[in-house]
C-alpha cells in the first residue's frame, strides 16, 4: 500500500537529506513538503506547498498524509528572540502534528536534541523537551523522537557557534568514551537514515533515539 509523507523543514541540514531519501524510497508515492517559499522538486513523487505557518489549519490539502516528518529547528540568534525560537521549535511542530493527526496521519518522526528535557533550566533544552511531550499526547500509533548531539554536516545557513563547536569536538571525538560518548558530533546523514527507517517501519509506541542509537541505525 502506497503512503503519503509530509515533511516540515525540508530546506535544513537534516531535512534536505530526508527529502532526498523519501523521494527515492518506493514506500511513499507522495512526498509533500511545506515551506514559506518555493523550492526545487526532488523527484516525480515530490510536491511542494507554499504555506502560511500561522494559518496551517486553513491550508487546503496541507498535512493530509499517513506519515509526518518534522525537521524544523533554528537558533535563538537566528530567530531573533526566545519567543520566535519557541514558535519555530515548539508551536509550529505541535500545531502541524495536531492537524496531521486529525487528517489521518498515524506515524510521526521528529528531530529533537540531545539533552531535551521539559524541566531543564536551559531554555533550548526545555523547549525541545516540551515539543517532545506535546507530540506524544496526540494519538499517533508510532512516534520516534531523535536526539542527536551537535549535528555534523554542511549547512547553507551560517551558524558560527555550531561551526566552532564542531571544530573543537571533531578532533576530540575519539577521546569521548564511556558516559562522554554521546557528546560526539552526530552526522546529519545518520539522523536522516534513522528517521526514514523509523517512518518506514512504523513500530508501535514512543521511541526515543539518542546519539548512539542514531549512529547504530545510520
Amino acid at each position: 500500500m502506497s503512503r503519503t509523507v509530509c515533511l516540515l523543514g525540508a530546506t535544513g541540514l537534516v531535512g534536505g537529506h530526508v527529502l532526498r531519501l523519501l523521494a527515492a524510497d518506493p514506500t511513499w508515492s507522495r512526498v509533500v513538503t511545506l515551506g514559506r517559499r518555493p523550492m526545487p522538486l526532488a523527484g516525480d513523487t515530490h510536491e511542494h506547498h507554499v504555506v502560511d505557518f500561522d494559518r496551517l489549519a486553513d491550508e487546503p490539502g496541507a498535512l493530509e498524509c499517513d506519515d509526518l516528518a518534522i525537521c524544523l529547528g533554528t537558533t535563538i540568534k537566528a530567530a531573533g528572540s526566545q519567543a520566535a525560537f519557541r514558535r519555530v521549535d515548539l508551536e509550529i511542530p505541535q500545531e502541524a502534528a495536531e492537524i496531521a493527526r486529525q487528517r489521518g496521519a498515524t506515524r510521526l518522526a521528529m528531530v529533537s536534541a540531545y539533552g531535551a528535557d521539559p524541566t531543564s533550566r536551559i531554555f533550548y533544552n526545555r523547549v525541545k523537551g516540551e515539543a517532545e511531550v506535546s507530540v506524544q499526547t496526540l494519538g499517533y500509533e508510532s512516534v520516534t523522537l531523535l536526539r542527536p548531539s551537535l549535528l555534523d554536516g554542511e549547512r547553507e545557513e551560517n551558524r558560527p557557534a555550531e561551526r566552532i563547536g564542531l571544530a573543537v569536538l571533531r578532533p576530540l571525538a575519539p577521546l569521548l568514551v564511556g558516559p562522554l560518548r554521546p557528546l560526539r558530533p552526530t552526522a546529519a546523514t545518520d539522523v536522516t537514515r534513522a528517521l526514514v527507517a523509523a517512518l518506514r517501519s512504523g513500530d508501535a509506541g514512543v521511541h526515543v533515539l539518542g546519539p548512539e542509537a542514531i549512529r547504530d541505525i545510520g
